[in-house]
Order: structure tokens, then C-alpha cells, then sequence
């Protein structure tokens, strides 16, 4: 296991020199707000390492071991991966036979509030670290809510999300938000550039896709984005053409990967929206398919539209879930396939 790396992205320099500047006054709880791929859990581990390493040189050697008692790691078991993070993070795992969860549970954030009944063992604080925050349901936002109404003593929560509309109220009027943004482009493009992992020639079209967030648009590049991509807007055309059948199509996405679909679909109909009401396809996520989107957004309806909008938020939603996936998949198909007018 590697040593831990303090990893601090430029375009979220301010946040993390007014967290630091002053840690006494910082609220006890903190919201970290942002869509993916801006850094988030980056700054929300190096807080952590900083609160409770700092002039410690014992802490030190713990945090990097994966082993601090004083750190405690709340996320989805679907996205532990292999690495330091995890390592905190298995500890509130339920054992099981099944596929790992999409939702952080009651049960984990039960055992959580077990481990705090004691004092800090080593560092004068201890640190809670729940990333995609919103996954809770409403029991585990519940059992969450006692603890940060009732905080142990000299207990930071960092609590981060994707999507703070999903996140319970009640746990956010507890927490000091703090709002994470996109850079402009040239400072992504830059960063981009000089980190390496991005093609040059590639770079731009990632970041339109990603929306100018420099590290969702290295995860689409690894996770080979435009192959999908490509895949997906001739699926969508033999739908339109009659060509394909809806199960199979739903089967094809489903190898493709379902939230990726999901994610593809929702921007190729945000980028035919604007098509539609502006006249011309700019400011698009999908640059490098403009004038198929130009084309295609004459020949729709607009409600049919807005309904299939509707159909994938609910989509993603349900992906959320233990729901079949094949059949949230149907369901989204057939109804691309009613778009032409």
C-alpha cells in the first residue's frame, strides 16, 4: 500500500487554503457540493490527513498503513475500490453474498455511531469521511442526523456529494456547505496538458463531454467514452430506422454499461433540446456529432422530448436500486424509438 499522497487540484486551491487557514473556527460539519470529477474526495481525504496528522508523527505512519483509529470512511460498497481509501472504508462493510450495494445503508452508518461512543484514540479530533452522500436512504440519513445534532466532542464530518438535491434536508441544514466548481476552460485544458494522462488531440472533445471537469474527463478516456458513444448513436438511429429490436438493443447497452448509456442519452438530449430551441447546436456536450444533432432536431417532437428527459432522469434513478436493469433499459429504448415525429 502506498504512502498518502496530499493531492490539492488548482481550480480548488482557494477552498483548501480557507479550510486550512483556520480549522479551530471550521463547523463541525462540513457539505462538500459538486458534480463528479472536480476533486472532491481529493481535498475531503487531505483535510482529514491534515487534521489529524499535523505535527504527529505517529498519526502519520497509521494514516498511510490505512490503519488511523481515528478516521472513519462511510461510502456505497459499489465503489470501494483497492486502495488507502478503501482500506477505512471496509471496516462498516456488511458481510454478504450478494452484489455490493449502491446505497450506503442504515447498517453502516449504525456501526459508525457505535465507533464514536468512545473518545479520539491517537489525534486530538477524529474525522468522518461519507462520500456520495446522497446514496443514503431515508433511515440512513436519519441515523446520520442524531450524530450531527448531537456531535461527539472534537468530531469534524466531511460529507461530500454528487447530487445535493438527493441528499436529506435535515442532514443538510446541519452542514456548512461549501460549493465546488468547474474551471474555466483554458485552466482545465492546462492542467489537462501538462498531467499527460489525456491525449492532446483529445483533450477539448473530453472536456465538453465531461462539461470542463478536468478528472470526469480522464475517467470517460479510460472508461473509452467515445467507443460508447459511437455505439449508442447508431443504436439510437436504428431505433429510429426500425432496424433493431428493443431487447436487443436494451441487451447491447446493458454490455455497454447502463449508467454510461444513461449518461450519454441525457446529454445527446440536452444537446437536442438546444438544437431545437436555438436554432444551432452550441455549447454542446457532443461537439464532434454537431451537425447529426442539428439534422436530428428538426425531425422530433418536443414533448416527446421533454418525456424521454423525464424517462432517463427516472432511469437514473432506478439505477440506483436493486431494479432489473434490462427492463429500466426497455423502457428508455422504446421510448427514444418515439421520438421522430
Amino acid at each position: 500500500m502506498s504512502d498518502f499522497s496530499r493531492v490539492i487540484h488548482p481550480w480548488n486551491r482557494d477552498i483548501w487554503n480557507n479550510l486550512t487557514l483556520a480549522p479551530e473556527r471550521a463547523n463541525h460539519a462540513l457539505l462538500f457540493n459538486g458534480d463528479a470529477g472536480l476533486g472532491k474526495k481529493s481535498v475531503a481525504f487531505s483535510l482529514a490527513h491534515f487534521v489529524l496528522t499535523e505535527g504527529h508523527s505517529q498519526s502519520e505512519s497509521l494514516f498511510s498503513a490505512g490503519s488511523h483509529p481515528d478516521l472513519h470512511v462511510i461510502m456505497p460498497e459499489c465503489d470501494i475500490k483497492d486502495d488507502l481509501l478503501a482500506s477505512f472504508a471496509k471496516r462498516y462493510l456488511e458481510r454478504h453474498s450478494g452484489k455490493p450495494k449502491k446505497a450506503i445503508t442504515v447498517e453502516q452508518i449504525r456501526r459508525l455511531s457505535a465507533s464514536m461512543a468512545t473518545h479520539p484514540h491517537i489525534s486530538r479530533h477524529r474525522v468522518i469521511l461519507i462520500f456520495n452522500a446522497e446514496t443514503m436512504n431515508r433511515n440512513a440519513a436519519n441515523a446520520l442526523l442524531k450524530s450531527l445534532e448531537e456531535p461527539p466532542q472534537n468530531t469534524l464530518f466531511i460529507i461530500v456529494s454528487n447530487e445535493l438535491s438527493k441528499l436529506a434536508k435535515t442532514v443538510r441544514s446541519r452542514c456548512s456547505l461549501i460549493n465546488f466548481r468547474p474551471p474555466d476552460f483554458q485552466v482545465a485544458k492546462n492542467w489537462l496538458e501538462h498531467d499527460g494522462r489525456l491525449p492532446g488531440d483529445q483533450i477539448d472533445t473530453y472536456l465538453s463531454i465531461a462539461n470542463n471537469q478536468p478528472l470526469e474527463s480522464i475517467r470517460l478516456f479510460e472508461t473509452q467514452y467515445l467507443t460508447s458513444l459511437k455505439a449508442v448513436f447508431t443504436d439510437v438511429n436504428n431505433l429510429w430506422m426500425r432496424r433493431a429490436e428493443i431487447t436487443a438493443i436494451a441487451k447491447a447497452w446493458h454490455t455497454i454499461g447502463s449508467l454510461q448509456v444513461i449518461d450519454i442519452l441525457q446529454k445527446l438530449s440536452t444537446d437536442l433540446l438546444r438544437a431545437m430551441l436555438t436554432g444551432a447546436a452550441q455549447n454542446v456536450f457532443f461537439p464532434v456529432q454537431n451537425s447529426w444533432v442539428k439534422s436530428s432536431s428538426e425531425k422530433i417532437g418536443k414533448e416527446s422530448l421533454l418525456e424521454l428527459i423525464d424517462e432517463l432522469n427516472y432511469a437514473k434513478q432506478m439505477l440506483a436500486t436493486s431494479v432489473d436493469e434490462l427492463l429500466v433499459l426497455e423502457t428508455v429504448a422504446n421510448r427514444v424509438r418515439k421520438l421522430p415525429l
